[in-house]
């Protein structure tokens, strides 16, 4: 059975703000999306005034920046640490940030902040992935994961080489 709406007035926000945060790291845009939510319900549910709703819906965003429970450039660069140690491309890292809510300028900024090695991120794939067996299969899975061609045939390269150095080492043979 789905809950009564309530008027979305500033407490209101305000309290679905902070359990929003406490539960998910939001950006500005995804909090501004969970809150108008509880906006738009008050407005058909209980016709509150809409602007009454936008109004208090800015203040409570206004408060928890200042506050510091926002801060999108934080979230960002935790968010493409976080991911390009998992093996990312410079692009789905990109496109990750952009989808989080991000503005364009916040994203290139993150990125040029960032430490980004694009060979070690395809190496770090294709180690997890467990990749190297198929080349061509392989190479096609590092390009929908967002590498060039050239940095995924250099990282299958240099991880084949790899592997096949700890293959060839000799045994030490009991004296």
């Amino acid at each position: 059975m789905r809950r009564k709406a309530k008027a979305a007035t500033a407490g209101y926000l305000e309290r679905v703000a902070l359990w929003y945060l406490e539960r998910y790291p939001g950006t500005e845009a995804k909090l501004r999306r969970a809150l108008m939510k509880r906006v738009r319900r008050s407005v058909e549910e209980l016709e509150t005034d809409p602007a009454e709703g936008q109004a208090a819906l800015e203040e409570v965003v206004a408060k928890m920046r200042r506050l510091g429970y926002l801060d999108d450039a934080r979230l960002g660069r935790q968010r493409a640490q976080t991911l390009s140690s998992r093996g990312k491309s410079r692009r789905a890292i990109r496109a990750d940030l952009a989808r989080q809510g991000l503005s364009s300028d916040l994203v290139e900024e993150t990125m040029e902040e960032i430490a980004h090695d694009e060979l070690a991120a395809a190496r770090r794939l294709i180690q997890r992935r467990r990749l190297g067996r198929d080349r061509d299969r392989d190479l096609a899975r590092l390009a929908r994961a967002g590498f060039s061609y050239d940095v995924a045939r250099r990282a299958l390269e240099a991880e084949i080489l790899a592997a096949e150095a700890v293959d060839e080492e000799p045994l030490d043979e009991p004296d």
